[in-house]
C-alpha cells in the first residue's frame, strides 16, 4: 500500500513514464505483428505452392533430383498414409526434368505431374490462367504452362510441346503435350521453368524408367495439415509408419532451408527494434524511481530512525519498481493490444509501396495486404521482457535507498 501511494506521490511524472511504455509498447507490438503475419503469409503460400506441410519422398532424392528416383509403389504407400487417419490432404505428385521443345524453341524445364482435382497447387494456380483451362483429370496430352515458358517457347494455346527426359541407362524418351492453358502467377520461377500435366501423362515417363504403373508409382506425396499446429505430431506418425532407407519424410523447413534462413535473418530487426523499445522502458523507470529515492532521502533517514530496517526500505523501493511494470505490462496491452486488433482485422496495404515482383521472395510470395499476426509464444516474450526490464531498472534506487543511514539523511 505504502508503494502504490508513493508511486502516485508525482502523478504527473508517473503517467508520462507509462504513456511513454505504452507509445513504445505499441509500436513493437504493430512491428513485430507485421513482420509475424509477413513470414506466415511467405511461410503459407510456400507450402501451397511447394510439396505440403510434409513431404515423401525418396531418401536423397532432395539432394541430387535425378528422373530414376522415384517411389516404385506409391499405392503401397498412398495406402498406409490413409491408414492414419491423417488430417488433412494426401496429394500424389511427379516431378521431372525435362526439354520442352516446340517448332520454335527448346528449354530445360520440370514437368509437375500433379491431381488436378485436389491439389492445392492447382487450387492456387487455377484463378491464375490468363489463356485457356486447366487440364482434366484422366487428360493424356493436356499440360499447362506459365506465361514465361509459353513466350519462351513462342507456345500458344493447343501447340503441340514435345517433353523428352532422359533415362538412367543413357537413353531418351518423349512425349506430346497440348497447351491446354496459360497462366501468369505472381512467382517468376514458376511462369518461366514449371509444366504442369495430369499424374497419368507425367507416370508414362516413369514407366519409360522401368516402374510398374499398375502400383501408381509416383515421385513424391505432398501432405497438407489443416492445423499447421500438428505438424511435429504428424511427422513422428509419418516417420515411423512409412520411413525406410529407400523412403522418408520430411518437414517443410527441412524442404525449405532457405526460407528458414531468411525468416531468421529478418527477425534479427525486431530483436534490434526491440533491444531500443527496452532501453526506453529502462530508462524510464529509472528515472521515475530513481527521482523519486532522491526526493525522499529525507523520508528514508525518519523511517531508518524510527526502526524501518535496511531490508524493508530495499523492499518498499523494489515494490513500486514492480508496481511499475505491471502498470507498463497493463497499460501496454491496452495501447499494443488494441492497434494489433485494428490491423489483424482491417490489415495494412502494401500494394502502392511494392513493385513488379517485390513481394517475391525465396521462391514465394507475400499477399499485398498483411494482416498483423501475435502468436501467444509472442505475447509471453513481449509481456516478460518489459516486466523483467522494469524489475531490473528499480534495482539500482533500491539498492541506494537501502544504504541510507538516519544521521546523513536527517542533515539534508
Amino acid at each position: 500500500m505504502l508503494a502504490w501511494r508513493n508511486l502516485w506521490r508525482h502523478r504527473k511524472r508517473t503517467l508520462i513514464t507509462l504513456s511513454s511504455i505504452a507509445v513504445g509498447f505499441g509500436l513493437a507490438v504493430l512491428s513485430i505483428g507485421i513482420q509475424d503475419g509477413h513470414h506466415n503469409s511467405l511461410i503459407r503460400n510456400a507450402i501451397k505452392l511447394g510439396e505440403g506441410h510434409l513431404t515423401v519422398q525418396p531418401r536423397g532424392y532432395i539432394e541430387a533430383p535425378a528422373n530414376h528416383k522415384y517411389l516404385s509403389n506409391g499405392l503401397m504407400l498412398s495406402k498406409k498414409l490413409t491408414s492414419l487417419n491423417v488430417a488433412g490432404s494426401i496429394e500424389p505428385r511427379i516431378s521431372l526434368q525435362v526439354l520442352a521443345s516446340t517448332a520454335n524453341n527448346s528449354v530445360g524445364v520440370v514437368l509437375e505431374g500433379l491431381s488436378s482435382e485436389s491439389d492445392p497447387r492447382a487450387d492456387m494456380l487455377r484463378p491464375q490462367l490468363v489463356k485457356g483451362e486447366w487440364f482434366k483429370t484422366g487428360d493424356d496430352r493436356g499440360i499447362v504452362i506459365g506465361a514465361g515458358m509459353a513466350s519462351k517457347l513462342k507456345a500458344k494455346l493447343g501447340s503441340k510441346v514435345v517433353l523428352m527426359a532422359g533415362k538412367k541407362g543413357g537413353d531418351s524418351q518423349a512425349q506430346l503435350g497440348r497447351v491446354r492453358g496459360i497462366f501468369k502467377s505472381q512467382v517468376p520461377e514458376m511462369d518461366d521453368y514449371l509444366i504442369f500435366s495430369d499424374l497419368h501423362f507425367s507416370r508414362r515417363f516413369l514407366q519409360g524408367e522401368g516402374a510398374d504403373v499398375l502400383k501408381q508409382p509416383v515421385t513424391r506425396f505432398a501432405i497438407f495439415l489443416d492445423n499447421p499446429d500438428t505438424l511435429y505430431d504428424w511427422k513422428n506418425k509419418v516417420k515411423s509408419a512409412i520411413e525406410s532407407e529407400h523412403v522418408i519424410a520430411m518437414d517443410w523447413q527441412e524442404m525449405m532451408p532457405q526460407l528458414v534462413q531468411f525468416i531468421i535473418v529478418d527477425d534479427a530487426g525486431n530483436y534490434i527494434f526491440l533491444l531500443l523499445i527496452l532501453i526506453m522502458v529502462i530508462f524510464g523507470v529509472l528515472n521515475t524511481v530513481l527521482m523519486s529515492v532522491l526526493e525522499r532521502t529525507r523520508e528514508f533517514g525518519l523511517l531508518r530512525a524510527l526502526g524501518l530496517s535496511r531490508r524493508n526500505l530495499l523492499t518498499l523501493v523494489f515494490f513500486e519498481s514492480f508496481l511499475m511494470g505491471l502498470l507498463a505490462i497493463i497499460v501496454g496491452w491496452i495501447a499494443g493490444g488494441g492497434i494489433h486488433l485494428w490491423f489483424s482485422q482491417h490489415g495494412i496495404d502494401f500494394t502502392a509501396m511494392m513493385g513488379e515482383g517485390a513481394n517475391v521472395m525465396m521462391g514465394t510470395f507475400m499477399d499485398p495486404i498483411v494482416y498483423t499476426e501475435l502468436s501467444w509464444d509472442r505475447v509471453t516474450q513481449l509481456t516478460t521482457i518489459i516486466f523483467v526490464a522494469t524489475l531490473s531498472s528499480g534495482i539500482y534506487p533500491a539498492i541506494k535507498a537501502a544504504r541510507i543511514t538516519p544521521v546523513e539523511a536527517l542533515r539534508t
